[in-house]
């Protein structure tokens, strides 16, 4: 019955969140889908025409007001006096030199006209005789096109005094030239009886109307294009395409209507033209806009979209903080503890009341950590036991043979009456006994350590005699230091029996400590027979320097030297050990890295 009660009294957090979060979703797509429908249907049907026709209207007034200006500049040239002179024959009667001069300053005329303004590529005067002026006279004409036969040149003939713009066109009367212009042309008059003298052009690169048209946006896929009265294309932004027969645009529908809009469906969609004349030129400045993009009451539905939008967000803010604060307040609880228990702390009580899914992991999180604290302390337990077996067992591997070679050196020193070294070698060989065998702390002051090194080469320069000796040169401030007890002997025993043993002229063992970039170096180097290339690769060290295995030498060696490297790495880690140089004929030289390690209250002195 009370796991019953619990269980209807447990209110699942996945159930609160879904029934939460759902009811937004739901209430904000209910609301956007009834705001989406009642204006959608409505800015579909009023779609932004009006806009469309202002803007292309504004196009339209802008390059009328560009060909007005060129306009302006035609009237300008044709009214000047010495170009009427000119061309009317009134410098018939003048000398050569005299029309070269009124030719020279024509020419530099429509130059300076020329320099004014950046789109003229070209001023050019035709007179009835045949006469040409440019602005610059530097410009050849091409021999292999006619003048007169150009279309520009008869539709100035064609206007009589009143100007006539050209589409867009390739022109090639100047030599070595192809520009892509619109040219502006108009006869030259007398303007007092109205006589043609000539004609002139005035060429403006098509650059400018690409600029003009093409910063004009109609939505995403909407463009402006000009065709003339008789339906040529004078812009198109895809042009080429239309030249192509790649693209075809309904330019006969727009040659039928002089303004407003219409529309057209084909395979690209339902496309509305709206069209403006140009009263100067007669161009059709032609809007295309999509009827999908062209929606009206953009702001209206804009508007109304925030609105609700933020109205959503709210209410869903509520909702979260409402249920947030629920969720959050036993899941903080509850992350408190985890990182407590990350920092090491396992004694920690979870203070999560909530009858819930949380309330069951806290519960759940409490019983694991009193676990993990339990075998925690059981592997404490059985790691230290097996860390103190393991270090008596590598002492235990050290002593022994020692102490049978030393009881042997007495027998044969008491046999033949040497009753001082006697005393000297047992004194010798207790001093040592006592820190060997001792079961106090395993670690000693290097004070000890180098004690027990000393007592252990007396008894040997006693067995060796002259042809062992020994020195030691230890820094007085890192005798207070600890390390691990018996690391030395080892050593110096090593390079006694397999370094100087085997010198015929015997030979020196020299100890040495000091504090090297905060670490302890203990040196044990001998000037013995060394080590062949050959034994030198069977005591490889590892990247750090320290060694990791041992094969060569005798089996009292090869014990030893690994017992004290295994020692020192169980104590401190794999970065401390020991590391060799040796050269043959010359010596070997064992190094003890140790970190440093100060003496504390708890430490056992022997």
């Amino acid at each position: 019955m009370k796991a019953v009660a619990a269980g209807t009294r447990r209110r699942r957090i996945q159930t609160t969140i879904a029934l939460a979060f759902g009811a937004i979703v739901l209430g904000t797509a209910i609301l956007m889908g009834i705001l989406s429908y009642s204006f959608t249907e409505e800015a579909v049907q009023r779609t932004s025409r009006d806009y469309t026709e202002q803007l292309v209207t504004q196009v339209q007034t802008n390059i009328d007001s560009y060909i007005t200006h060129m306009q302006n500049i035609a009237e300008v040239v044709q009214l000047n006096e010495q170009v009427q002179a000119y061309l009317s024959g009134s410098v018939d009667d003048l000398s050569p030199q005299q029309r070269a001069q009124v030719r020279a300053r024509i020419t530099s005329f429509l130059n300076t006209i020329s320099r004014t303004r950046d789109d003229i590529s070209l001023i050019l005067i035709v007179g009835n005789g045949g006469e040409v002026l440019t602005h610059d006279e530097a410009i050849a004409l091409n021999p292999a096109a006619s003048i007169t036969d150009q279309r520009w040149y008869r539709a100035a003939r064609a206007q009589s005094g009143r100007p006539a713009v050209s589409p867009s066109h390739v022109q090639n009367i100047v030599a070595g030239e192809f520009r892509w212009v619109i040219t502006l042309s108009r006869t030259i008059n007398n303007p007092d009886t109205g006589v043609e003298y000539g004609v002139m052009l005035v060429d403006l690169n098509f650059s400018v109307i690409n600029e003009l048209v093409s910063r004009i946006g109609l939505g995403k896929r909407g463009y402006l294009f000009i065709v003339d009265p008789e339906g040529r294309i004078v812009y198109h932004p895809r042009q080429e395409l239309i030249y192509s027969n790649l693209e075809r645009e309904h330019i006969d529908l727009v040659l039928q209507h002089a303004g407003g809009s219409f529309e057209v469906g084909d395979t690209r969609g339902v496309r509305i033209y709206s069209v403006s004349v140009s009263p100067n030129t007669g161009w059709r400045i032609v809007g295309v806009n999509y009827a999908a993009e062209m929606v009206r009451n953009r702001d209206t539905i804009a508007r109304y979209y925030v609105f609700g939008t933020l109205l959503c967000v709210v209410l869903a803010l509520v909702m979260s903080v409402i249920v947030s604060h629920r969720l959050s307040r036993p899941i903080l609880r509850l992350r408190s503890s985890m990182q407590a228990v990350e920092r090491g702390d396992f004694d920690i009580a979870v203070d999560v009341s909530s009858q819930n899914e949380i309330g069951d992991l806290a519960r759940d999180f409490t019983i694991m950590v009193a676990q993990i604290k339990e075998l925690m302390r059981r592997n404490a337990d059985e790691q230290e036991q097996k860390r103190k077996s393991e270090l008596m067992a590598l002492q235990n591997q050290i002593t022994p043979h020692f102490l049978y070679n030393t009881l042997d050196s007495v027998i044969w020193m008491a046999e033949g009456k040497q009753h001082a070294n006697v005393v000297k070698t047992i004194s010798a060989l207790a001093r040592m006994l006592r820190l060997s065998v001792s079961r106090g702390s395993e670690l000693i002051s290097i004070q000890d350590e180098i004690d027990h090194a000393r007592n252990y080469l007396t008894i040997q320069k006693i067995r060796y005699r002259d042809k062992l000796d020994f020195s030691i040169e230890v820094d007085g401030e890192i005798m207070r230091l600890r390390t691990p007890k018996v690391i030395l002997q080892p050593l110096v025993e090593n390079a006694i029996y397999h370094g100087i043993k085997n010198k015929e002229s015997g030979g020196r063992v020299t100890v040495t400590g000091s504090l090297h970039d905060g670490e302890v170096l203990l040196r044990v180097q001998d000037d013995g027979v060394g080590m062949s290339a050959e034994r030198h690769d069977e005591v490889p060290v590892s990247a750090v320097g320290v060694l990791t295995r041992i094969a060569a030498p005798p089996r009292r060696g090869r014990v030893g030297l690994r017992n004290v490297h295994e020692r020192i790495q169980l104590y401190f880690g794999p970065k401390y050990g020991l590391s060799f140089e040796s050269e043959q004929g010359a010596g070997t030289s064992v190094t003890v890295r140790l970190p440093v390690v100060e003496a504390n209250g708890d430490d056992d002195e022997r």
